[in-house]
């Protein structure tokens, strides 16, 4: 006995042995309820955007009242703006390469956040303020490198060794190439 669909059945279209169901919405009738739904990015568009408006906001108060032109502060504000998204992609691509930098870049907010509590009592220096963000960032990307090196070294020495390398690999602190060798 053949099933005849009905207005609000899906419709079954067969190619290759394979029944996909087909809706037309053409014919499915609306309750005139209407239901909105967001995925995570749509989140994390949000904040993006809301920092974004944060940011350009106390900057150019602050850069306004540093700056008398008011044309160099405002483009100034502009261009930071735009330096922050491609600061952030390229970070991105930048944690691939280096496994450690997210300690790194981690230990750069911690400091910056430090300060920011710390600046109405205490002013910290801009020199100390470079060598703590060269040296973090730096030192994260320097220990990556030693630290793919140093498995790259020891693999295959002995089984007390790969033992402690397959231990090293389970870890949080194991490099990009280590994942891929071990697929």
């Amino acid at each position: 006995m053949r099933h005849e669909a009905s207005e609000t059945d899906p419709i079954l279209e067969s190619g290759d042995d394979r029944k996909i169901p087909v809706v037309d919405f053409s014919k499915v009738r609306s309750t005139g309820r209407q239901e909105s739904k967001a995925t995570m990015l749509f989140l994390v568009v949000c904040c993006l955007e809301i920092s974004d408006i944060l940011f350009a906001v106390d900057s150019v108060s602050a850069i306004v009242a540093a700056v008398n032109d008011l044309f160099l502060a405002y483009t100034s504000a502009v261009f930071a703006m735009l330096g922050l998204r491609a600061t952030f992609f390229i970070i991105d691509v930048l944690v691939d390469l280096f496994a450690l930098l997210k300690y790194g870049v981690a230990i750069v907010l911690c400091f910056v956040g430090v300060k920011l509590i710390i600046g109405k009592w205490y002013h910290v220096s801009p020199a100390i303020t470079c060598v703590v963000l060269f040296g973090a960032i730096g030192g994260s990307m320097l220990a990556s490198v030693i630290q793919e090196k140093l498995e790259d070294k020891m693999e295959g020495k002995s089984p007390e060794i790969a033992e402690r390398i397959a231990k090293i690999k389970n870890s949080p602190f194991n490099s990009p190439s280590a994942a891929v060798k071990t697929v």
